[in-house]
């Protein structure tokens, strides 16, 4: 079963459109003067690494560019996952260049910081993923049950509190060295998202969003399970039209949490204090949501947990073991990036 926990495409379109982004600049890196192409380095959009339970390749801009580390190994999948672990160090530095413009010494600190990032990640976390998944995929050959969705999402959460946790100090030590121009070029470019994301929500009705909601609960099931039969279809269709977080909540949320983001930069040069503060940003980014929106989303998150524990509960033998064996493919595949083969 899917481990997001709501349709991305509707909670989380900055994503959607880093993907898009991504694709470009995964073929810019290819082509580019800095970057040797790497045997099998296909573009691939991050999209469909949050979103497909294929093998795993390698996630709320509270959580920065380092999203597509840890979200996309614990949430993603795609048809080569060593190829996509490999172009992450290209991938995650491109994700903050988008923002701001670095200079010579600013791209080096942070490929440097980026590739001592991956060494971590495979060396500690990697093997973490796979027994996550291992014991999923045992606990799986019965119905879950709510209470068991319940814990493997906290188990995520805590994965990330990790990853943010070992980030923080790095990102501080270049957020530290942006210029005043670089600070203001970056919340510029979050707005101008912020815009866009507007725009577009606006212009879909209330229908249209319960619709894409309904495709995005189906697709990730069915990327997980196979076909869904009638009553399934019938379970999804209740579940989106019961979900009520909006995206004018979720636009003021990123808001909110840039405005935090700026107040820790303007004491960016005091060491002591910016690290853990941007630490928080990181690893609590839900603490600076709006606080309606805050307790429509966590509504919604448990929702989706229900209807996962319902669509578990109602697999065939046929969808079970589909299950099974997309999780265990997971598995392997993250002990093979774990293992270094």
């Amino acid at each position: 079963m899917s481990l997001n926990i709501l349709p991305l495409d509707v909670v989380r379109p900055d994503l959607q459109a880093a993907g898009a982004r991504g694709d470009r600049r995964v073929g810019e890196r290819d082509q580019g003067p800095d970057r040797q192409r790497q045997p099998g380095g296909n573009p691939v959009s991050v999209h469909a690494w949050i979103s497909d339970p294929r093998p795993p390749a390698v996630k709320r801009r509270a959580r920065g560019w380092s999203w597509l580390l840890a979200g996309c190994l614990l949430l993603a999948g795609c048809s080569g996952a060593k190829v996509v672990y490999e172009q992450l160090d290209v991938l995650l530095p491109w994700y903050f260049r988008d923002y701001v413009d670095l200079d010579t010494g600013q791209r080096r600190q942070l490929e440097q910081a980026v590739d001592s990032l991956l060494v971590w990640h495979r060396e500690s976390e990697i093997g973490r993923y796979a027994a996550f998944l291992r014991e999923l995929e045992r606990d799986a050959a019965a119905p879950l049950g709510l209470d068991r969705f319940r814990a493997a999402r906290l188990e995520l959460d805590a994965f990330w509190d990790d990853v943010a946790q070992r980030l923080a100090p790095e990102a501080a030590a270049l957020l530290s060295t942006l210029s005043d121009e670089q600070v203001d070029a970056l919340f510029a470019r979050m707005a101008r998202d912020d815009a866009k994301l507007a725009r577009e929500a606006q212009a879909r009705s209330q229908e249209e969003r319960v619709e894409r909601r309904e495709r995005a609960l189906r697709r990730q099931l069915e990327r997980w399970v196979g076909g869904l039969d009638g009553r399934q279809e019938s379970l999804v269709a209740a579940c989106a039209a019961e979900l009520r977080a909006d995206p004018g909540g979720w636009i003021a949320s990123r808001q909110a949490w840039a405005a935090a983001l700026r107040e820790a930069l303007s004491g960016r040069q005091d060491a002591a204090r910016f690290g853990p503060r941007l630490e928080r940003l990181l690893a609590e980014g839900e603490s600076f949501w709006d606080s309606g929106y805050r307790r429509q989303f966590d509504a919604d998150r448990e929702r989706v947990l229900r209807l996962f524990a319902e669509i578990d509960a109602s697999l065939t033998t046929k969808q079970r073991s589909t299950l099974r064996a997309r999780l265990e493919r997971w598995a392997l595949d993250l002990e093979s990036i774990a293992g270094g083969a």
